[in-house]
């Protein structure tokens, strides 16, 4: 052999032999001097059991490595094994290739106090000074990356809330940097239940991405901190599942498309003082396209199932009234306050990206949304309303079986749904819609109540009016047409065998209305009474009210009836026009004529159509045989004339069961004028109630001027 060749072979064995001296103690010897200077170098206190170099190989090998917080006491995190292997030869083309990354069993915890966590300190050691904007010309290309058993747990300081996830894998067979593709998979299970996968595509040339998630049963308590910043609640509770996928580019984080399904399933939410506000077994959303950005809202389906709602209202308020509160001074000065302290965490990339985000926020807020939604389902869905603000007893209503059916809504076009429900014992109610969701100034709403047990509205009759209601049964319909922004109403009250009992003496009724009187006026041979009440009104006119113009309509009916009860009550009895018009007789006469029997006759129909009618008889006479000042005789000889008259009507009506204590005669006189020798008898009646038709007009002033003070 050469001389040379042997000197060759000598220096190569023996930089193998140093490579392999090398390799045995480079890992030994580094391992100390890392731990004392790990402060220095990555502003953290670390500590390993063992780091391993291969030279050979291009493999690197850490394991039981621990690193504190910046406190140099708290842990941060720690792994059970990181191996890391590199293909040598492409570093001297400026690539980075590594051929595996595996870490093992890492145990990580997050924390984070408005915009700064844990880790923040480390970002910042890091961060250049005058950073290089001069494109890398390196490529670096990580493949086969694996994480098995993680565990991190991560916990908002601010928000008090903390979510721990376990048995994270994640596998990413490519990572690029600088040109080509990479995937990645994650999966991971919740300490409270639940497990999330993820598998994602990324585009390095093109910045394009691609996101699956699929969500298991979520449980979402540990949401609850954060919707406490807008919602006031007790307790929370659900499982959320998801099966999503997010197209979008990096450039533009914002501009990205979601589609896919959103399920929460056994929801059940309390607040303050009411349980069971909101519970549901299942509320499905399939989504077709959601672009915040571009404010596209397309969904294709959204189902509830058994959603049921205790819509309680009490003197301190109601169960929505507590779970979404107004924001008072106080508040709007602690979220002020609040406000201020996180602007003064926040570093200057945080508020970039603010900035950014802000900008992008007042391009589109311009643009009408574009939201359509082809189905919406309510099934077997409920709303228990209870009302303990009323001044004697408790208001309950339930309705029941509330199925709605929507299709093709939309904001641009016109859309069409029905609703159907039962309330009460027996009620039903339907409704129909069709109009605009964008816009509220073309409508049409049929609403139509069936079978309404009107006893079960007697707690508001008694609160309103100090009238209870016995019995009666409602049927309404009600056409709303709103065109042009200009409301036209028609609602026709249909109500049979209805029965208000006496007035409360004990309740201050907040309107003085002859409820009782009216019920009976306007209730007909067959027991039914109607009433047809017409709103008009301006819907962009903010001082418009349909509440208001409702009992102003209700007003105006009450007082028609009040003003000509005998008008009304013939009406309703469909009697002769003419029985209680005023009727002459003569002060001698010994029996009645033809046309005054007619005239008695259909009085008497009437009176045995109600029962509780009285009849008001006023006698007139001719002055000049009866007047307080006139001849003492001849006025007591009137009297006797007319007494006996009394006696011949007594007797008659009695034929037809009419007793007398249901005909006055009173002992007022009349200013009519009567023929000499005859008396002019003036009828009325007297219907159970009426003792309020007086007070009637003070309250609608008083009515009127509440209107006007609201308006002002």
């Amino acid at each position: 052999m050469k001389k040379w060749l042997k000197v060759l072979l000598i220096i190569l064995a023996s930089l193998v032999l140093l490579l392999a001296v090398l390799s045995l103690c480079i890992g030994p010897i580094a391992k100390p001097i890392l731990e004392k200077h790990s402060k220095e170098l990555c502003h953290r206190v670390v500590t390993m059991d063992k780091l391993r170099v291969n030279l050979f190989t291009g493999s690197v090998g850490i394991y039981g490595l621990r690193a504190l917080e910046e406190d140099d006491s708290t842990p941060f995190m720690s792994f059970n094994s990181l191996k890391v292997n590199i293909d040598i030869l492409p570093l001297l083309a400026k690539k980075v290739q590594l051929r595996y990354i595996k870490l093992d069993e890492p145990v990580i915890n997050v924390t984070q106090d408005g915009m700064v966590f844990n880790f923040s300190d480390i970002i910042e050691f890091y961060r250049p000074e005058h950073p290089d904007t001069t494109p890398s010309k390196w490529l670096v290309d990580l493949r086969h990356i694996a994480l098995t058993k993680g565990n991190i747990c991560y916990a908002d300081l601010q928000m008090n809330s903390s979510l721990c996830m376990k048995d994270i894998n994640v596998e990413i067979p490519r990572l690029c940097f600088g040109r080509g593709n990479s995937d990645a998979a994650l999966r991971l299970l919740f300490e409270n239940g639940g497990e999330l996968d993820v598998k994602m595509a990324y585009g390095m040339d093109q910045t394009d991405f691609v996101i699956y998630m699929n969500l298991k049963d979520f449980n979402v308590d540990p949401l609850e901190p954060y919707l406490r910043q807008w919602m006031n609640f007790k307790d929370l509770k659900g499982k959320l599942s998801a099966n999503l996928s997010v197209e979008g580019k990096m450039k533009h984080i914002l501009d990205l498309d979601a589609k896919g399904n959103l399920t929460l399933q056994d929801f059940d939410l309390d607040v303050d003082n009411f349980d069971h506000v909101v519970t549901m077994d299942r509320l499905s959303v399939d989504v077709e396209r959601l672009n915040l950005e571009k404010k596209i809202y397309y969904v294709e389906k959204i189902e509830f199932d058994a959603l049921k709602l205790n819509f309680e209202i009490n003197k301190y308020g109601s169960s929505f009234s507590t779970l979404f509160p107004s924001d008072s001074v106080p508040q709007q000065e602690a979220s002020a306050k609040a406000k201020k302290q996180k602007a003064k965490k926040r570093d200057k990339k945080a508020k970039a990206i603010e900035a950014e985000i802000v900008e992008s926020e007042n391009l589109t807020s311009n643009k009408p949304a574009d939201i359509k939604l082809q189905h919406l389902a309510l099934n077997d869905c409920e709303v228990n309303f209870t009302d303990r603000t009323l001044k004697e007893g408790v208001m309950t209503l339930p309705v029941t079986d509330i199925t709605v059916d929507a299709h093709n809504l939309s904001s641009t076009t016109r859309s069409k749904a029905s609703l159907y429900a039962h309330f009460g014992k027996t009620g039903e109610f339907h409704c129909k819609w069709d109009g605009y969701l964008a816009n509220k100034g073309s409508q049409v709403i049929d609403l139509e109540i069936k079978d309404l047990q009107m006893q079960e509205l007697s707690p508001y009759c008694l609160h309103y009016f100090a009238y209870p209601i016995s019995k009666g049964v409602l049927v309404y319909k009600g056409k709303t047409t709103i065109q042009n922004k200009m409301l036209d109403s028609k609602n026709h009250f249909d109500m049979y065998n209805l029965v208000v009992e006496k007035k409360n003496k004990n309740i201050d009724p907040e309107y003085k209305l002859p409820l009782q009187a009216a019920a009976y006026v306007l209730t007909d041979m067959s027991g039914r009474a109607k009433i047809d009440l017409p709103v008009q009104g301006d819907i962009s006119n903010p001082k418009f009210s349909f509440k208001k113009i409702i009992i102003k309509a209700f007003f105006n009916t009450i007082l028609r009836v009040a003003a000509s009860p005998v008008d009304m009550i013939i009406q309703a009895c469909r009697a002769n026009a003419d029985a209680f018009k005023d009727l002459a007789l003569d002060l001698d006469q010994e029996t009645f004529t033809s046309r005054q029997y007619d005239q008695f006759n259909a009085i008497c129909e009437v009176m045995k159509d109600k029962p509780e009618l009285a009849v008001v008889v006023t006698p007139s006479f001719n002055m000049a045989n009866y007047y307080q000042s006139g001849d003492e005789s001849n006025n007591q000889q009137t009297m006797q004339k007319y007494e006996r008259l009394q006696s011949m009507v007594h007797a008659h009506f009695g034929q037809y069961g009419i007793t007398p204590n249901r005909i006055e005669f009173t002992k007022n006189v009349g200013k009519k004028y009567a023929a000499k020798g005859k008396v002019l008898m003036s009828f009325d009646i007297r219907t159970p109630g009426m003792d309020d038709v007086e007070g009637m007009e003070a309250a609608e002033e008083a009515f009127e001027e509440e209107n006007a003070a609201n308006q002002e």
